[in-house]
Protein backbone atom coordinates (compact mmCIF):
# COMPACT_ATOMS: atom_id res chain seq x y z
CA UNK A 1 0.00 0.00 0.00
CA UNK A 2 2.72 2.07 0.97
CA UNK A 3 4.23 2.17 -2.64
CA UNK A 4 0.78 2.55 -4.07
CA UNK A 5 0.26 5.84 -2.18
CA UNK A 6 3.79 7.07 -3.46
CA UNK A 7 2.60 6.05 -7.08
CA UNK A 8 -0.22 8.41 -7.08
CA UNK A 9 1.84 10.99 -5.28
CA UNK A 10 3.78 10.70 -8.29
CA UNK A 11 1.12 11.03 -10.61
CA UNK A 12 -0.34 13.90 -8.91
CA UNK A 13 3.32 15.94 -9.07
CA UNK A 14 3.69 15.18 -12.85
CA UNK A 15 0.43 16.39 -13.83
CA UNK A 16 0.71 19.41 -11.20
CA UNK A 17 4.12 20.56 -12.94
CA UNK A 18 2.41 19.77 -16.54
CA UNK A 19 -0.21 22.27 -15.34
CA UNK A 20 2.03 25.10 -13.68
CA UNK A 21 4.42 24.84 -17.16
CA UNK A 22 0.99 25.72 -18.89
CA UNK A 23 0.68 29.27 -16.95
CA UNK A 24 -2.03 27.69 -14.99
CA UNK A 25 -3.44 30.63 -12.29
CA UNK A 26 -5.75 28.27 -10.51
CA UNK A 27 -5.90 24.80 -10.24
CA UNK A 28 -7.78 21.88 -8.32
CA UNK A 29 -6.39 18.64 -6.93
CA UNK A 30 -9.29 16.14 -5.52
CA UNK A 31 -7.91 12.52 -5.04
CA UNK A 32 -10.16 9.93 -4.38
CA UNK A 33 -8.92 6.28 -2.65
CA UNK A 34 -11.11 3.10 -1.95
CA UNK A 35 -9.20 -0.35 -1.98
CA UNK A 36 -10.52 -0.77 -5.64
CA UNK A 37 -9.34 2.60 -7.32
CA UNK A 38 -7.44 6.04 -6.95
CA UNK A 39 -9.46 8.66 -8.86
CA UNK A 40 -7.82 11.95 -9.66
CA UNK A 41 -9.75 14.65 -10.68
CA UNK A 42 -8.52 17.97 -11.87
CA UNK A 43 -10.08 21.07 -12.47
CA UNK A 44 -7.75 23.82 -14.44
CA UNK A 45 -9.77 27.02 -14.16
CA UNK A 46 -9.53 29.19 -17.23
CA UNK A 47 -7.30 26.72 -19.30
CA UNK A 48 -4.59 27.48 -21.65
CA UNK A 49 -5.05 23.73 -22.98
CA UNK A 50 -6.61 23.68 -26.91
CA UNK A 51 -9.14 21.28 -27.28
CA UNK A 52 -6.68 19.55 -29.73
CA UNK A 53 -3.62 19.06 -27.20
CA UNK A 54 -6.26 18.19 -24.38
CA UNK A 55 -7.53 15.45 -26.77
CA UNK A 56 -3.77 14.32 -27.17
CA UNK A 57 -3.38 14.36 -23.51
CA UNK A 58 -6.28 11.77 -23.66
CA UNK A 59 -5.32 9.75 -26.21
CA UNK A 60 -2.23 9.47 -24.48
CA UNK A 61 -3.40 8.67 -21.02
CA UNK A 62 -5.82 6.05 -22.62
CA UNK A 63 -3.36 3.70 -23.63
CA UNK A 64 -2.99 0.06 -21.87
CA UNK A 65 -2.03 0.27 -18.46
CA UNK A 66 1.96 -1.48 -18.19
CA UNK A 67 1.69 -3.12 -14.61
CA UNK A 68 5.03 -5.01 -15.34
CA UNK A 69 7.28 -1.60 -15.79
CA UNK A 70 5.85 0.81 -13.54
CA UNK A 71 8.13 -0.51 -10.19
CA UNK A 72 10.70 0.12 -12.49
CA UNK A 73 9.58 3.10 -14.11
CA UNK A 74 7.64 5.66 -12.04
CA UNK A 75 11.23 5.79 -9.65
CA UNK A 76 13.43 7.12 -12.80
CA UNK A 77 10.29 9.73 -13.64
CA UNK A 78 12.75 12.98 -12.09
CA UNK A 79 15.33 12.33 -14.24
CA UNK A 80 13.42 11.99 -17.80
CA UNK A 81 11.72 15.00 -19.54
CA UNK A 82 8.21 15.81 -20.13
CA UNK A 83 7.27 13.55 -23.04
CA UNK A 84 8.43 10.81 -21.08
CA UNK A 85 6.94 11.49 -17.65
CA UNK A 86 3.55 11.84 -19.46
CA UNK A 87 4.25 8.65 -21.26
CA UNK A 88 5.05 7.47 -17.35
CA UNK A 89 1.63 8.54 -16.30
CA UNK A 90 0.17 6.78 -18.87
CA UNK A 91 1.72 3.73 -18.32
CA UNK A 92 0.71 3.89 -14.58
CA UNK A 93 -3.48 5.12 -15.11
CA UNK A 94 -6.05 2.82 -16.25
CA UNK A 95 -8.03 5.69 -17.91
CA UNK A 96 -8.67 9.40 -18.16
CA UNK A 97 -11.33 11.92 -19.89
CA UNK A 98 -11.40 15.33 -20.21
CA UNK A 99 -14.07 17.73 -21.31
CA UNK A 100 -14.08 21.73 -21.45
CA UNK A 101 -16.96 22.84 -20.14
CA UNK A 102 -17.25 27.18 -19.19
CA UNK A 103 -13.82 27.54 -20.14
CA UNK A 104 -12.45 25.62 -17.14
CA UNK A 105 -11.05 21.57 -17.74
CA UNK A 106 -12.53 19.02 -16.03
CA UNK A 107 -9.90 16.14 -16.15
CA UNK A 108 -10.49 12.44 -14.21
CA UNK A 109 -8.08 10.41 -13.88
CA UNK A 110 -8.36 6.50 -12.91
CA UNK A 111 -5.68 4.11 -11.37
CA UNK A 112 -7.41 0.57 -10.45
CA UNK A 113 -5.94 -1.30 -7.88
CA UNK A 114 -4.26 -4.48 -9.13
Amino acid sequence: MRHEIKKICRIVDELTTLFLKEDTNEVDFKIITSPEKAIIRIVDYNTHFSEKTIAELCQMFNRQRQSEIEEYYWQLAGETDEDDELTLISAMIDSAKAEIKGGNLYLEIIRLAK
